[in-house]
């Protein structure tokens, strides 16, 4: 009996275990549950929290912005009032001096409203004055008195100042919020409400009310007291208007430093305000292009208003007005809500929500710190994260239980079975369990029972080994004799007979190869090619061996050897060795000296150039012929076309010769023919048969021809100068405008206003008018209803082509291929064929003629182009 090895009692070290590997890795995994559940959570919650703090920051900002605009309604009530106070007693300045201070010494609105006044247009309320302004101003007792300065000749006009311009393209009782500014007498930081005043339809002047700056940040300041944050605001050209009053960067005033300058400038000097600052330029730029969709104004009338504005100030000016005119807002608009990572003041986090102020056009702005949020969300977290952790835990104990008791001890008990050989309890384990664990005890016996069938086995093939050697050697022996006939084969074979193995060494050479080499059968084996062959067929040699080595196949070729000092051809075959495993061995060769074959071949071959060079010759010789004879045919042919085509040339040339009398009659007699109707319309209108409205019609007609005809004949000759054709043409179609009503044809000219050419204007009238006059004799052989013709003109690179498309009869294939071939032969069968002839010989142009789509409306298309 085998006694247990004791010293394998403890397995493995504690920190390589299974059961201490489960229990890491489940405590990785747990861990990450835990972290990824709470910072899920986390998220989830924050989010929520940072909704609900958007929407109620989206609620107190329209609070804010609507207890504003109760305060600016005020104001812009008073300057209405103030206004209707200058409508209305605009001569009577005692009662405009004794009314407007009572206006505006309103009770608790002495830190508000810094003054106010009426600003009538020049020499509107009194014809001498060009400056009668009435303004009162708080003094530094908060007192009202009457400012006169602004009336000085020795200052700038005040109707030209940008919070009156702007007044007077606003309706009236509407008012006009201006920029911020300090006033340059009473040094004041302020704002200026501006109503225009009009009677009877007339601008008359401006009302105005100064508002303090400082009282909005009281405002504001009051406003978000109770709440975390903090409210800025932004006039209608994104200038600060109103923040807090320090820094937290700086002690300094904010007044003093900031107001006054583009929120642009102030977001580059506080870079955590540059998320926000994009944000206002697209509100912007939404708003211009909303407000230019429908212009009230166009941008000529607006020049006065914008020409003394900043150039960057110039299109929010002009939409704003436009904005006012057509579409002016109701109500407060929420316009942006954005998060930023970190504010200037506070700090921290911040949800900003902007706000459009309804009037003013003032963007005000609520700042929200998100620090609250997040302490929420984590408390909220870490309360889960306890449960999570206490759950985790428990279900680790749990799992680490159920795993030791059905994988980690059954395993253990294997493992002290095979070390003690104790084949028998891991037989019980199989037999016990049907789950992993018994097949993994199952394939332990299997494998003890291989192993013994192995050890079995290694006798069996001893034995078997033994009786191989035997055999072996008994082979040998035959090998042996079969090689000694092999070499006497080869050794009497007249051919180069070698074998090299894969290392390119010589394993085999017969007699005549070592004949040939005149070296010993010892000297050659087991040496390189290059060192016993010479160098260029050593070379070649081994590069036919890796061929055969790479395609295992066979390989034939010739090669020059150099035999007792005279080169023999030898025809050369490689063959590739396999063994027994067809594993590729070496290369074997056979070299046949084929020298006397190769000199009979190559005096055949002489024979056969000499044959094939003179069949070459004569074969060349009679393709010169061929082309000689070619050549002369083409030649006479060209020259009777060349001789066709001046004929057809002349023919056509003198037919035009003939024609210009013809023309020049067909175009006269009908006016002649005319002008005696007048004559006689003028005996019926002496004699009272016709009345003086029908005589001047038909008088005007026949002057409207002779107009024409005036055009076409008074400055005719053959010496190129400049010509208008659309002129021409035109006058051409009034001419034929007889012909055109006759038979129902609408005829439309389609080319640019002018088109001037180099030209004879001979040349181009009888173009024209041939074309024209052919196309409404022959495509309208009867008349029908709807007949059309469109004849367009223009000029293309250095040719001029004119266009005559219509929807008369048409042409059908076979018609269309016969006119095309007369018109390619140059043919004279008609005027098209005459018309194309003339084209190619005198201005090297061409004709064509095409079958047009029923869809487009017409059914030809005839087109000539010539040379300008």
């Amino acid at each position: 009996m085998v006694k247990p090895n004791k010293q394998s009692s403890k397995l493995t070290d504690w920190r390589t275990n299974l059961p201490m590997l489960f229990m890491l890795v489940q405590l990785f995994v747990a861990a990450v549950i835990i972290i990824a559940s709470v910072g899920f959570l986390k998220s989830i919650e924050t989010d929520r929290l940072i909704d609900n703090q958007e929407f109620l920051s989206i609620n107190l900002g329209k609070t804010i912005v609507a207890k504003l605009q109760q305060k600016t309604n005020k104001i812009e009530n008073l300057a209405v009032s103030i206004g209707a106070l200058g409508e209305l007693y605009q001569h009577d300045p005692k009662q405009l001096n004794a009314a407007i201070p009572a206006l505006l010494e309103q009770p608790g609105q002495q830190e508000v409203i810094l003054g106010g006044g009426v600003w009538p247009e020049p020499f509107s309320f009194d014809p001498s004055k060009r400056k009668d302004s009435y303004f009162w101003a708080r003094d530094f007792a908060a007192e009202l008195i009457k400012v006169n300065d602004y009336n000085a000749d020795s200052i700038s006009p005040y109707y030209n100042e940008p919070w009156y311009v702007p007044a007077k393209y606003y309706p009236t009782d509407t008012t006009y919020w201006s920029k911020s500014y300090i006033d340059p007498y009473t040094q004041n930081a302020m704002l200026t409400a501006s109503v225009p005043m009009w009677q009877e339809h007339r601008f008359i002047g401006v009302s105005t009310v100064d508002i303090a700056l400082s009282s909005l940040d009281n405002f504001f300041n009051s406003a978000i007291s109770s709440h975390g944050g903090y409210v800025f605001a932004l006039d209608q050209q994104n200038r600060l208007l109103s923040y807090p009053d320090t820094d937290l960067d700086t002690s300094e005033p904010l007044n003093n430093r900031t107001l006054f300058q583009p929120f642009s400038a102030f977001s580059t000097e506080h870079p955590s305000f540059a998320p926000l600052q994009q944000t206002i330029k697209k509100i912007d730029t939404d708003f211009i292009r909303q407000a230019n969709l429908n212009k009230a104004y166009e941008d000529s009338q607006l020049t006065d208003v914008i020409k003394n504005t900043p150039e960057h100030e110039r299109a929010k000016l002009v939409a704003l007005i436009n904005q006012n005119a057509n579409n002016k807002l109701q109500q407060v608009e929420l316009v942006a809500t954005k998060r930023l990572t970190s504010d200037p003041r506070l700090k921290e986090p911040v949800i900003v929500t902007v706000f459009l102020m309804p009037g003013t056009y003032w963007k005000i702005i609520l700042v929200t710190p998100m620090s609250s949020i997040t302490y929420n969300a984590q408390s909220l977290a870490s309360s889960i994260g306890i449960y999570l952790v206490s759950i985790q835990i428990f279900a680790l104990i749990l799992l680490f239980i159920v795993q030791n008791k059905l994988f980690i001890a059954p395993i253990s008990r294997m493992v002290r079975a095979l070390n003690d050989s104790n084949p028998a309890k891991i037989e019980l384990e199989a037999t016990n369990r049907k789950d992993e664990i018994g097949m993994l005890a199952k394939a332990f016996s299997s494998r003890t029972r291989q192993l013994e069938v192995a050890l079995a086995s290694l006798d069996a093939t001893n034995l078997a080994l033994e009786q191989q050697l035997d055999v072996q050697q008994q082979s040998k022996a035959e090998l042996q004799e079969k090689k000694e006939q092999l070499n006497s084969v080869l050794n009497s074979a007249h051919n180069l007979i070698f074998i090299m193995n894969l290392n390119g060494e010589f394993t085999l050479v017969n007699d005549q190869f070592c004949q040939t080499l005149s070296r010993k059968r010892e000297n050659i084996l087991g040496t390189k090619d290059h060192l016993v062959m010479p160098k260029e067929i050593a070379s070649l040699n081994q590069q036919k061996d890796r061929l055969v080595i790479k395609d295992k196949v066979e390989l034939s070729y010739e090669q020059s050897f150099p035999v007792e000092g005279k080169q023999h051809i030898y025809l050369v075959t490689k063959f590739p060795i396999f063994d027994d495993n067809m594993q590729l061995t070496s290369v074997g060769t056979i070299a046949f000296d084929i020298s006397a074959t190769k000199e009979a071949e190559l005096k055949k071959r002489a024979q056969f150039e000499i044959l094939r060079q003179e069949t070459s010759d004569n074969i060349r010789f009679i393709e010169k012929l061929e082309q000689t004879n070619r050549r002369l045919q083409s030649e006479s042919q060209q020259a009777k076309l060349e001789s066709y085509r001046q004929n057809s040339f002349e023919k056509v040339k003198h037919e035009n010769q003939t024609i210009y009398p013809s023309l020049v009659a067909a175009i006269v007699k009908p006016i002649f023919r005319k002008q005696d109707d007048l004559a006689a319309s003028a005996y019926r209108l002496a004699s009272g048969e016709l009345s003086i409205a029908d005589f001047n019609n038909k008088l005007a007609n026949q002057t409207e021809r002779l107009r024409h005809l005036e055009y076409l004949f008074s400055a005719q000759d053959y010496i190129a100068k400049p010509i208008d054709l659309v002129s021409l043409l035109e006058h051409v179609v009034a001419l034929l405008q007889p012909k055109l009503t006759a038979k129902n044809i609408e005829l439309k000219i389609e080319s640019d206003s002018r088109l001037i050419v180099e030209g004879i204007h001979w040349h181009y009238l009888l173009i024209f008018y041939r074309a024209i006059s052919n196309t409404i004799t022959d495509a309208f052989y009867q008349q029908a209803n709807a007949q059309k013709m469109k004849v367009s003109l223009n000029k293309e690179a250095q040719q001029v082509v004119m266009k005559i498309c219509d929807n008369g009869k048409g042409f059908n294939e076979e018609q269309l291929a016969v006119l095309q071939n007369t018109l390619d032969s140059d043919k004279v069968a008609g005027t098209l064929s005459a018309l194309s002839v003339w084209l190619k010989s005198e201005f090297q142009g061409q004709l064509t003629v095409t079958a047009l789509p029923i869809e487009s409306g017409f059914k030809t298309l005839v087109s000539y182009q010539l040379l300008n």
